[in-house]
């Protein structure tokens, strides 16, 4: 049959953000630095944005200077003549000759010595910032030809969950509720995610880390071995099993060797890297946009906006567009900037409310913290304070996302504020936070040359009325950096 062509048409609905909406939205998500530097780069295109200083400047510099007798050069109302003629070229033809050949000298001396280009570069190259194991990631996913925008949105949520060495640590349940994504699509996107470079990065088992890792063994006769034995018997080969390997595998001592051997290239931990400096080794700074004040007995949530830029309009564009005089198309050039510039200061507005109700919501929520710390959160969703502020989840999550708060415990990150449950004995609901910090005070009371196994710390919990598995009781040791029994007898 010859090939036809034909023309159809589908009609399907789809959610597009308006830029308003879209704006406001990357604006709560931005930290007040972030937020600087996006102003003053609104600042850039639109003319009609006077100036843009924070409001600590302007509190100190609410002076109001002298007046003058007549304007300077110096005065944005006042257009500088450049022409041959002109009084500003004058000023620059009148300059101090001993300037202008201290300038001019410095010119000719920049000379195209290769042998000194050479070594400033190698300068440089010296002080150029290693970048982190995260960084490196985040950069190649405008590269992975990732299907859909959400699907690069989904690969950074998950890429900020990667450790330093590669695996996974984030909370499937968490991104889901604050995505909408399902398991099926995030396990799609990390999987694309393991094979970046390094392979291997993003495994919730060490099996998909050292299969994503198998095209190095591409050259090798033993592929295929090693592929099983990562596959099937990575608790034999841990177990140095060799006898029962061989049979399995139909191999003899020798190869068997040979297989190991092969295996052992492949990486466990790619994010160690020696190309990557370890986040942790970064110096992270912190400014807090929320302050936890206790007025009257009560906790209240005090935004801090004096580091908050401030945008101003300039009067000369309004004085513009009452001018008779000037165009109708330049009006409305202006009228169209002056309602970009009031959107934006609406939309910064906007974002200080919510981050307000928000941190207001979750103190409310988190009485005991303010008086236990950690120890008395309660168990806490993100879905409970969009409930409460009446707003979807996800402008929750883009909202505690990197913002801080000072709190009597120190400068907490909003978003650690929220805790799931474990049911106790009587019903009630105790938070996760409050069963780690149990279990750090059974560790650190126990005896130190017979030291608790998950299992006895288990049953203590469950004697206190609150049933948590030994396996959830080695994944909370973990994640507060409790070695284990063997190695915390070792240490005495």
């Amino acid at each position: 049959m010859a090939p036809s062509l034909s023309v159809s048409s589908t009609l399907k609905q789809e959610g597009v953000l308006a830029p308003q909406m879209r704006q406001s939205l990357e604006m709560l998500q931005a930290t007040a630095l972030d937020l600087g530097v996006t102003l003053r780069q609104q600042m850039l295109e639109n003319p009609i944005i006077e100036s843009v200083t924070s409001r600590q400047e302007t509190t100190l510099s609410s002076a109001a200077p002298e007046a003058k007798a007549e304007k300077s050069a110096a005065d944005p109302d006042v257009e500088l003549d450049f022409s041959p003629d002109g009084e500003a070229a004058a000023n620059i033809l009148g300059a101090d000759d001993g300037h202008l050949d201290y300038f001019l000298g410095n010119m000719e001396s920049a000379s195209g010595d290769e042998e000194a280009a050479s070594r400033r570069q190698r300068l440089f190259d010296l002080q150029r910032a290693t970048e982190t194991l995260q960084e490196h990631l985040l950069a190649q996913i405008p590269y992975a030809d990732f299907s859909s925008p959400d699907d690069c949105v989904l690969a950074e949520i998950l890429i900020a969950n990667i450790t330093d060495s590669g695996r996974f640590d984030g909370s499937y349940p968490d991104i889901q509720m604050a995505t909408g994504a399902s398991e099926k699509k995030l396990d799609a996107v990390r999987a694309r995610i393991l094979k970046f470079d390094p392979a291997g990065c993003g495994w919730r088992d060490p099996r998909e880390c050292l299969l994503a890792q198998m095209d190095k063994l591409d050259d090798s006769p033993w592929e295929g071995e090693v592929r099983k034995l990562v596959a099937h018997y990575l608790p034999d080969v841990a177990a140095h099993r060799d006898a029962y390997l061989c049979e399995k595998l139909g191999l003899t001592p020798e190869e068997l060797k040979k297989a190991l051997a092969a295996l052992h290239t492949l990486d466990p931990y790619p994010g160690r890297d020696r190309r990557f400096v370890p986040s942790s080794e970064r110096p992270e700074y912190i400014h807090p946009e929320v302050h936890a004040v206790k007025r009257d007995g009560k906790w209240v949530a005090q935004v801090d906006g004096r580091d908050l830029p401030e945008i101003h309009i300039s009067p000369k564009y309004i004085r513009m567009l009452e001018d008779p005089n000037v165009p109708s198309e330049t009006k409305s050039y202006i009228r169209e900037r002056v309602r970009a510039a009031e959107a934006l200061m609406e939309a910064v507005e906007r974002r200080q409310e919510t981050i307000r109700q928000i941190a207001q919501e979750i103190i409310d929520a988190q009485p005991d913290f303010f008086e236990k710390g950690f120890s008395g959160l309660r168990p806490l969703t993100q879905m409970d304070i969009a409930k409460k502020v009446k707003v979807v989840d996800s402008t929750v999550s883009r909202t505690v996302c990197g913002k801080y708060m000072t709190t009597p415990f120190g400068t907490v990150e909003l978003r650690r504020l929220f805790a799931s449950g474990v049911t106790a004995a009587d019903g009630s609901v105790v938070s996760n936070c409050a069963v780690k910090e149990r279990i750090k005070a059974l560790v650190a009371a126990e005896d130190k040359t017979r030291p608790l196994s998950d299992e006895a710390i288990s049953k203590a919990l469950k004697a206190e009325g609150v049933s948590v598995a030994r396996r959830t009781v080695a994944k909370y040791r973990g994640e507060l950096q409790i070695p284990g029994t063997a190695e915390r007898r070792n240490m005495v």
